[in-house]
């Protein structure tokens, strides 16, 4: 049976403080005739608000409670006053109607005041407040094109936070977040031209890349033939060095060696005294060979012996080492008696520095008369 002062709940949402929440109006109970003391339990952070029959209002907040019913009194309303935490999404218009900016918001909403909120009536607190959110903010949003959403969202904040705040007329205090962004299409497109345009800048500059490595090789190998042809005229010249002063040898071709190694000077000197006595000795056997040669006329060997005379002495006075044996006779010796014993007496001839060395004189006349 039931109580005779409490009727059967009107509205029970048989929630709990977890559950989530969208009217703050938790239970809705008719009074009886008898205001009595008791009823029903109620939770100790609900506020409770009574109606009178001259359709007026009183509230007590939690933790306060009536001690007693007064007849007065017609319903009451249980009302939780928690903080209640929503995220939804809504769509905002841009200056292009074809595109509308996608707007994350985030609230956090309580009752302040149960007894206006009784009043209004309201039993969906979230569409309340999002529908106020965007009463402000889309006049602001369609001034924005679909690709300036941070601009358009910073005077979305601006607009809104300047104007009254959001419940307020319904007894509700709220806390909230917007994030303002184009629509996924086109955060798609976007996504795809900006894709586009890194596989362009990537191959442009993998293109660049390789140009420059093309260039930079060409420059290695110009610089590397460059190199060898340097080198090649290096050694050509030193060639042709080498072979001019090898071409002259003897001194040229010492002194050239001992500007470059000092140290062999010793060896030079030797060398060079070797080749000198060589050439003394290859020039006293051309005179001996001469001198001494049988079965020619007299006139034809006239010419060749004056030189050999002449170079006799040039070298005469220099000392050939192993040159002479002891008891061998000398070469101006051997030239003397070679002279007397073939030679007919001749006429006196002209100096030798008047007649060139390289010209033999021609045999007078009397010479073939006599033979």
């Amino acid at each position: 049976m039931g109580s005779p002062t409490h009727r059967h709940t009107d509205w029970d949402q048989r929630a709990d403080r977890h559950t989530l929440l969208k009217d703050p109006v938790v239970t809705v109970r008719q009074m009886g005739r008898l205001g009595l003391p008791g009823g029903p339990p109620t939770r100790i952070d609900h506020a409770l608000v009574y109606t009178t029959r001259e359709g007026s209002f009183e509230v007590f907040l939690p933790p306060v409670r009536p001690r007693r019913i007064p007849r007065r009194y017609t319903a009451v309303y249980e009302v939780d006053m928690g903080v209640h935490s929503v995220r939804t999404h809504i769509r905002l218009p841009s200056a292009d109607d074809a595109h509308e900016f996608d707007v994350d918001v985030e609230l956090e909403w309580q009752v302040i005041d149960p007894a206006r909120f009784v009043r209004s009536g309201h039993r969906d607190v979230p569409r309340l407040l999002l529908g106020e959110l965007e009463h402000a903010a889309r006049s602001v949003s369609r001034r924005f094109p679909m690709d300036a959403s941070a601009a358009a969202e910073a005077e979305v904040l601006a607009v809104v936070h300047e104007g009254k705040p959001l419940g307020e007329d319904t007894g509700l205090r709220a806390l909230w977040r917007v994030r303002l962004r184009r629509d996924e299409h086109n955060i798609a497109h976007t996504r795809r031209l900006q894709a586009i345009e890194h596989a362009t800048a990537e191959e442009v500059l993998t293109q660049q890349g390789g140009a420059r490595a093309d260039l930079e090789k060409a420059r290695r190998v110009h610089a590397q033939h460059r190199q060898s042809l340097e080198l090649q005229e290096y050694e050509a010249l030193r060639i042709e060095f080498y072979r001019e002063y090898l071409t002259r040898g003897g001194i040229d071709a010492w002194a050239m060696h001992l500007s470059q190694q000092p140290q062999d000077s010793a060896k030079a000197l030797n060398s060079l005294r070797e080749d000198q006595s060589e050439r003394l000795r290859a020039q006293m056997h051309l005179i001996k060979e001469m001198l001494t040669k049988a079965g020619t006329e007299p006139f034809e060997l006239e010419g060749p012996r004056r030189l050999a005379i002449e170079a006799f002495n040039a070298v005469f006075g220099q000392h050939v080492p192993g040159d002479q044996a002891l008891g061998e006779p000398t070469a101006s010796e051997e030239a003397k008696n070679s002279v007397k014993a073939d030679a007919p007496p001749m006429p006196a001839q002209p100096p030798a520095a008047e007649v060139s060395p390289w010209q033999p004189a021609v045999p007078p006349a009397a010479t073939g008369e006599a033979r």
